[in-house]
């Protein structure tokens, strides 16, 4: 009997998917708080809607490995919802979720959670790959807002499929945007095989278990593996027991795709534990020592803070891949007194059978501030078996007590380093400002303020900004790395905080933006600022609200809508912000037909032509 029921269910299950839209797993599929593994299986594979809703149902989604198996849907976690892995059912090779040769999935988790058991994966001591989110030849994926904690390998993988059939090797156009990566047991992200990835605002925190423990690591296994297109932009990488950012192409050679990697506006801090038998650094950089991959990293705008450690540690050929660093501040590095531990440090590639010069790598206006009494840039060439360093080039402004000096070993070739050395840093005044203090989603993209210095400007300097208030990262606007960079000479920087449309109705919430201390700069009169963030369907400033009408709301076939008599321009929008329909509108009464879209929340923009004045109204479409 049992089994006849779970037919049944499957048959009438699947017809009802047919044709719905949108699934709402607790409600239309099941949810046991012992167990939901079964209710999610069937919404990751057999249901047919184009969004599936994880409901927030106040308990723990708990569940074994879990594998989305469609193409083209949108999942949506509710804030508060937690994905909790049970414990004694994972594999070593099982991940919370996984997506192998799937494309066009989109998770949005903002306020949500995904939870593993790394203690108990440790004890087994069988595996590091247990991960929280492994993407295996996916493509067109897109991750937002989520929270991977306490996986048994990494948090998120990124990586080729191992499935015989498999189309390609590599995953592609790869977009994983405001999530946080905690507490991980191998890396906080690793991108091993993958073409048009973009990494943008989010955090890699405290991983430690195993080797090589690093916030993020790039390492293909195979030197038909792609790292083609990456960018990486605008993260936090704190407290990893490895490096913050690991570059490692020791298994990819000349017959491999070239790397392309851009790294920038990301802040690292407190990597690298003396447990970690790896280089003692914040950006590792290496090659495989003598026919390396071609290709280029850069590093943009970064700034690594207060670590006990060399900021860029390379070994690798001057034959291999590029490495350029830009604009970066390296403060309150090398702080560990140890030997070898300068700010730069290059190394042999090989130390028994050198085959090149190592090298390979050109500073462009960086900034190095430490007090140890050591050269800023240094090398170990194992003469007289290497050729030597080669190909490094640098300007640089350095902040020492002592005297500054570097050294590029016997017999540098095409090499040459500039600097200017300061007992400390130069008096600069910053401070903070905005004109428009009001913001409404839906309506305005981006919080903008400017920051402006002056008294001496000469140096690049890099300023922390504290943000607080009611607001919250990554729910309501992007996250932001905590700092942003003047560059020599440069005295305003515009800066812009995307706004996130979100689908809660709230009050007026506040984001609170503050220049932080710091010794390399003085806070003027104008230290911080309050900005208020408002609610679409709390917006009244446009016309009076008893003068419109928009009903039914929720709507599910037409939406009626009166205004006064004038010239306006409608526009709708979905809750994404993406635009979906537009006309212009003479005439007081009209209809907006509401039944070809699937059901979900929209954005409704009303603008008054002859003013350019707006409202806007978020809709429920059921």
């Amino acid at each position: 009997m049992k089994n006849i029921l779970v037919v049944l269910f499957f048959i009438v299950f699947t017809c009802f998917s047919v044709n719905a839209s949108r699934v709402v797993v607790s409600t239309d599929i099941g949810f046991d708080a012992n167990d939901s593994t079964s209710f999610l299986e069937i919404a990751f594979t057999n249901t047919t809607a184009d969004t599936i809703i994880i409901d927030n149902v106040g308990m723990d989604w708990r569940t074994g490995p879990l594998d989305i198996n469609r193409d083209d849907v949108t999942i949506i976690l509710e804030s508060g919802v937690v994905i909790r892995a049970l414990p004694n059912v994972f594999g070593e090779f099982d991940s919370l979720i996984r997506i192998r040769d799937r494309s066009n999935i989109t998770i949005l988790g903002y306020g949500a959670t995904l939870i593993m058991n790394k203690q108990e994966y440790i004890d087994l001591a069988d595996s590091e790959f247990r991960h929280g989110i492994d993407l295996n030849s996916a493509i067109s994926i897109l991750i937002e807002g989520l929270t991977i904690r306490d996986s048994g390998g990494d948090g998120i993988s990124i990586s080729k499929s191992f499935a015989a059939d498999s189309p390609q090797n590599y995953s592609e156009n790869i977009r994983i945007k405001n999530c946080v990566s905690n507490n991980n047991y191998r890396q906080g992200l690793a991108i091993i095989s993958a073409k048009d990835v973009e990494i943008l605002y989010c955090e890699f925190s405290d991983t430690s278990g195993t080797l090589p423990e690093d916030g993020i690591d790039i390492e293909p296994f195979e030197p038909d593996q792609r790292i083609e297109d990456v960018l990486i932009k605008g993260c936090r990488i704190l407290n990893n027991n490895g490096n913050a950012i690991q570059v490692a192409m020791e298994f990819m050679d000349d017959s491999s795709q070239d790397i392309s990697i851009l790294v920038e506006d990301t802040y690292m801090s407190g990597n690298h534990d003396p447990s970690n038998a790896f280089s003692f650094a914040e950006l590792n950089i290496d090659d495989n020592g003598e026919n390396g991959v071609d290709g280029f990293v850069t590093f943009s705008n970064c700034y690594v803070d207060s670590s006990e450690w060399t900021a860029v540690y390379i070994s690798k050929t001057i034959d291999s891949y590029q490495a350029n660093f830009e604009n970066c501040v390296f403060k309150d590095v090398s702080n560990d007194p140890i030997d070898l531990n300068n700010p730069i440090f290059f190394e042999v590639t090989d130390y028994e059978n050198p085959v090149a010069r190592f090298g390979g790598a050109t500073f462009t206006n960086c900034t190095i501030i430490y007090d140890e009494d050591i050269p800023f840039l240094n090398l170990v060439e194992n003469l007289p078996t290497s050729p030597g360093l080669g190909n490094v080039t640098g300007n640089f402004y350095v902040i020492n007590p002592n005297t500054v000096s570097f050294e590029t070993g016997a017999d540098p070739e095409n090499t040459a380093i500039t600097f200017n050395s300061f007992d400390s840093f130069p008096v600069t005044e910053v401070n903070i400002s905005a004109s428009q203090f009001q913001y409404t989603e839906g309506v305005d993209a981006s919080f903008r303020f400017d920051l402006q210095r002056e008294s001496d400007i000469l140096l690049p300097v890099a300023v922390n900004l504290s943000l607080d208030g009611t607001t919250t990262f990554g729910e309501d606007y992007d996250r932001q790395p905590g700092f942003v960079i003047f560059e020599d000479g440069e005295n305003q920087i515009e800066e812009t905080i995307d706004i996130i449309l979100d689908q809660e109705e709230e009050a007026i919430e506040k984001l609170d933006i503050e220049i932080s201390p710091n010794d390399c700069y003085v806070i003027g009169s104008e230290g911080s600022l309050s900005l208020d963030l408002i609610d679409a369907t709390l917006s009244v400033d446009v016309f009076d609200i008893r003068s419109l009408k928009a009903y039914p709301n929720p709507v599910s076939d037409r939406l009626m809508l009166k205004l006064p008599e004038g010239n306006y321009q409608i526009i709708l929008y979905s809750i994404l912000g993406n635009k979906l329909k537009e006309f212009s509108l003479l005439e007081s009464n009209t209809q907006i037909a509401m039944n070809d879209y699937p059901t979900g929340t929209y954005i409704l923009k009303i603008i008054d032509n002859t003013d350019q004045k707006q409202k806007t109204i978020k809709l429920i479409k059921k």
